[in-house]
Order: C-alpha cells, then sequence, then structure tokens
C-alpha cells in the first residue's frame, strides 16, 4: 500500500526521475509535511523492493531516436487448452525481449498489444519473422503499425474521481474566459478564477517590465483589489514571485506564517493564511508573468498540481493575445 507521501514522491519521480531526495523533501515540507531527506530515502527503498518502483527512466528526445524503426503490434490469440501456457511463455518474452519498450493485455477485438524499437528494417523483418514463428499456436491475427513518437511526457499521479472533477474544471474555466477579447478584461478574470474556484484569499498577477529587472502588479482580486501599494513594483531577486521569473518554477508553501520566503509573518497569522502558491506564465519559452495567491486553507499536492495545469494552459491561451497585442511591450 502507498499512502499519500508515497504518491507525491511517486509523482515527482514520474516528472523527473533524477530528481534528488533533498528536492523531493523540500518539496514535501512546503506542502507542510515533517519530513527528511533520510526518511525520503528509506522510502525509495521500500518502493522499490514492493516493486511499487520497478525502475528510473529518461525521456528521450524523439528528434533523437527518429532513425530508430517503431511498430506497434496487436494481437488476437487462439484459445485451446494450451493458451495460459502459452501466453505465459509469450509474457515472458516480451518482458525479456531489449527491443519491446511496452506490452499490455487488451479487451476488445484484440487480445494484445506491443510496441517494438528496432535498429533497422532488417532487424524488424528478423525479429517479427522469429517470433511469429515461436507463437505460430498462439497466435490468430497479427497486426504491424507503423508509429512515430509524437508526444513522450513524464507520468503524473493524481487522485481518483474528485481530482478529475478539478482538472475538469479548470477547462471549463479556460473555455469561460474566452468569452472576454479584451486582454485585460481576460487578465483580470484570471485573476478573479483563483478567488472564485480555488479558494484563494486574495489572488494577484504580475508581469516583468522591459529590462527584467522588476515585476509590475498589473491585476489583482479578493480582499486586496488596489494594485497601488508597497507590493506594486517588486525586484526580481526576490525570494517569492522573483524567484519564479528566474527559475521558471512555482514557490509554494502550506506554511506561511513560518516560511522565509513570506515578508510579514505576522499579518500572515493575523489574516489567518495557511498557503501560498506562484506560477510561472510563459511566452516564448520566456517567464513573463507571476500569478500568485494566499489561501486560507492549506493546500493538497493535487490542488498545487492543479494550479500548475491551469498556468500552463493559460500561458498558451494567451500567446495569441501577447502576439497581436504587443502586450509585453508595454
Amino acid at each position: 500500500m502507498v499512502d499519500e507521501i508515497d504518491k507525491i514522491i511517486l509523482s515527482h519521480l514520474g516528472k523527473n526521475a533524477r530528481i534528488s531526495s533533498q528536492n523531493i523533501a523540500t518539496h514535501l515540507q512546503n506542502l507542510g509535511y515533517t519530513i527528511t531527506d533520510r526518511a525520503i530515502r528509506q522510502r525509495l527503498v521500500r518502493l522499490e523492493k514492493n516493486n511499487t518502483i520497478l525502475g528510473y527512466s529518461a525521456i528521450l528526445n524523439p528528434s533523437l531516436v527518429s532513425e530508430k524503426i517503431n511498430r506497434t503490434i496487436l494481437l488476437k490469440f487462439k484459445f485451446t487448452k494450451k493458451t495460459e501456457e502459452l501466453i505465459n511463455l509469450f509474457k515472458k518474452y516480451v518482458e525479456e525481449s531489449t527491443f519491446c519498450i511496452y506490452s499490455s493485455k487488451l479487451s476488445g477485438d484484440f487480445d494484445w498489444i506491443c510496441h517494438f524499437v528496432f535498429d533497422s528494417i532488417e532487424q524488424y523483418d528478423l525479429e517479427s519473422h522469429n517470433f511469429l514463428n515461436r507463437f505460430s499456436e498462439l497466435i490468430s491475427d497479427f497486426r504491424s503499425y507503423e508509429s512515430k513518437i509524437i508526444k513522450s511526457s513524464p507520468y503524473m499521479i493524481y487522485g481518483e474521481d474528485d481530482e478529475k472533477e478539478k482538472k475538469s474544471q479548470v477547462y471549463e474555466i479556460l473555455n469561460s474566459l474566452k468569452k472576454y477579447d479584451n486582454i485585460n478584461d481576460r487578465l483580470q478574470a484570471i485573476t478573479d478564477s483563483l478567488v472564485k474556484y480555488f479558494d484563494a484569499h486574495f489572488a494577484r498577477l504580475w508581469f516583468v517590465d522591459k529590462d527584467r529587472k522588476n515585476l509590475l502588479l498589473k491585476f489583482s482580486a479578493g480582499k486586496y483589489k488596489n494594485i497601488e501599494g508597497e507590493f506594486s513594483k517588486v525586484s526580481i531577486n526576490s525570494l517569492k514571485i522573483g524567484a519564479v521569473i528566474k527559475t521558471k518554477k512555482p514557490v509554494v508553501t502550506n506554511d506561511v506564517a513560518n516560511d522565509p520566503r513570506i515578508k510579514y509573518h505576522d499579518w500572515a497569522k493575523k489574516e489567518k493564511l495557511k498557503s501560498f502558491a506562484a506560477y510561472p506564465l510563459m511566452y516564448k519559452k520566456k517567464s513573463v508573468a507571476v500569478l500568485a495567491m494566499f489561501s486560507k486553507k492549506k493546500l493538497t499536492h493535487v490542488d498545487f498540481e492543479i494550479l500548475g495545469i491551469f498556468c500552463d494552459q493559460l500561458s498558451k491561451e494567451l500567446t495569441g493575445f501577447f502576439e497581436a497585442k504587443d502586450f509585453l511591450s508595454e
């Protein structure tokens, strides 16, 4: 069995198998868990021993493996007295095969799917011939399709129905933003959505200035709607939102009242704030803005993941506005 901390560890490993145990511990501490680097390593050992983690994989650049011969194979089996025995032999074959990178049982018109990657068409012809001869008693139909890698993504762990609903809600929100033709109206609606749908006490949106030295507060929603004041202009060197621009990574915490990146701890305690989340908005591979929120409730790992999806999609949705309106040059 895996607990909530295990799921978070697995989610981080799914996105980056090379992430250090120290970084995972830091992420968990930001979520409010008291856990050490050593404890993470102990959990990894346990997850490996119980076969939850079967191995660690690299995500390859498709352009560098394009010379390989990719084949997706669909198989339909004959069912006889020997079928179970033959399927067990078949499973052993695909598990040990160096050129079979994926294999799975199916339900429907076909019984099995395999994905093979060969070094050459000659190797494909030889191996497929051997394959068919070896399992001729088992296979009644064999379909081979040339395939090319279109997308290779890390595996991400989410919860069940409630998290699926949250993801669905994200796309509903994004779709609702399309009714705003003016970019300023759309950006204000985006900030408002954090308050309305993500339990933000207040939310803000900063844009980087032309010199990439400061962040300028453009939109605010929730309890604090004013865009003037101390945080109307923030140095890109700040520990909180400045770090988001520099690293292109989110800054999150579930311990606002004690987190050293938060400037006013007494104010946070007075406001009963628990969590903070800030994410970059990207344009042409550059971080150009920060969407941030404070909440009075602790956010879960899934909440932070959903916010990440939301901001990734926002970056794509806003690209057309940025190009058409030249908003970022203002």
